[in-house]
């Protein structure tokens, strides 16, 4: 199937189901439902020389049109972040994982160690001890449905949650893959909609952004400053964090400072048993300087972000440091987790994963968030 075809199918078929979805269900079965329902803000589709890959992502309240965003990747491999070795999931022809969790040893490990929330979305586990996480072959037709997928590298280790995404062979002809996708659509309980998340009952979302943050629209304007603030109350209930302190200017008053005066992470999270994780955000944000607005570019941000983090580490290992930072911010910082905040739709090659590694950074993007932030909310 040609990648314009791809597109088509996807864009026609997708549309028509989750507009009836949202016209009917919230309506004429509201009683029934077992908390409000929540709809995917954003179509990806992505070209690789052999794969068609479709992933539905962006969480909101509202069905709105979905945009449709086309990108290319060298390999399926790279898109999902796949690394040479033995896989925890070999597929076979058609493939459903549905409310799951796949993940190797170490990610699943780590997953309980830093998110707590996470185990109430864990669903049905595949964990093993493999490099990879999943193995790809001509013919598979592969649906993730409410998935966790946690990759680990060495010390890293990287959390997506996938509303949706479906993987088909570009080998496979058009009518194929409709007549495949409309028996998919068809077969889902009523009440469970695919391409659909429902929120606990009675959980109050009017406060909280649950639309598609990293969308143009949604971030054309918006500051770090901004973006933290506008979602504290998510970060701080997915990470079990009772503070956090933005874009603080910490001084070196010890160590290799080199050129710099200073570190400055985009925020510091401090948590209620007293630890803390610091982290940057590689989001297409602004950031203001001299009154100046530039918007953030990043052309390896994992591998760039992760050396950054490893800085802020360096900065947080001598006992000057440290009591400057308690002085000015009253955060007394040992030994710090880091973290990155990537977009939803942003891929992850393996081999920028592996050069990640040695960081021990957690990548995570911005629907993963807002599922661990239902998840310790429910």
């Amino acid at each position: 199937m040609k990648p314009t075809e791809f597109v088509k199918v996807n864009t026609q078929s997708w549309g028509d189901h989750l507009r009836s979805v949202s016209e009917h269900l919230p309506t004429s079965h509201r009683a029934e439902l077992p908390g409000q329902l929540l709809y995917p803000r954003m179509m990806v589709l992505t070209e690789t020389p052999d794969w068609n890959i479709l992933e539905l992502v962006g969480v909101s309240r509202e069905y709105r049109s979905l945009e449709v965003r086309r990108q290319k990747a060298n390999s399926i491999e790279e898109y999902f972040g796949i690394a040479d070795g033995s896989p925890v999931v070999t597929l076979p022809g058609e493939n459903l994982f549905k409310d799951a969790t796949v993940a190797t040893e170490v990610g699943r490990h780590e997953l309980d160690a830093r998110f707590p929330s996470a185990r109430k979305m864990l669903g049905t586990e595949y964990v093993g001890a493999g490099d990879q996480l999943l193995r790809f072959a001509p013919g598979n037709y592969s649906t993730f449905e409410r998935v966790l997928l946690v990759h680990s590298a060495g010390q890293s280790i990287q959390v997506h949650w996938t509303f949706i995404a479906l993987a088909i062979h570009r080998s496979e002809p058009s009518d194929k893959y409709l007549n495949f996708l409309q028996n998919h659509l068809n077969a889902a309980p009523h009440l469970d909609p695919i391409g659909t998340l429902t929120a606990p009952q009675g959980l109050d979302l009017s406060g909280d952004a649950f639309a598609s943050t990293y969308l143009a629209h949604g971030l054309q304007d918006a500051t770090v400053e901004g973006f933290l603030t506008e979602h504290e109350s998510i970060l701080l209930s997915t990470f079990g964090a009772t503070r956090l302190i933005q874009r603080p200017f910490l001084e070196w008053r010890d160590g290799d400072a080199g050129d710099e005066v200073g570190i400055t992470p985009d925020f510091i999270l401090e948590r209620a048993d007293g630890s803390h994780i610091v982290g940057d955000l590689k989001l297409p944000l602004l950031d203001t300087a001299d009154g100046k607005k530039r918007r953030r570019a990043f052309t390896t941000p994992v591998r760039n972000g992760a050396a950054q983090l490893a800085r802020y580490e360096e900065y947080f290992r001598t006992p000057e440091n440290r009591s400057f930072a308690q002085t000015k911010y009253g955060v007394d910082v040992t030994d710090p987790r880091k973290l990155l905040v990537i977009g939803t739709q942003q891929t992850v090659g393996a081999q920028e994963f592996k050069d990640a590694s040695p960081a021990a950074v957690e990548i995570i993007d911005y629907d993963t968030i807002l599922r661990l932030h239902l998840a310790a909310k429910s």
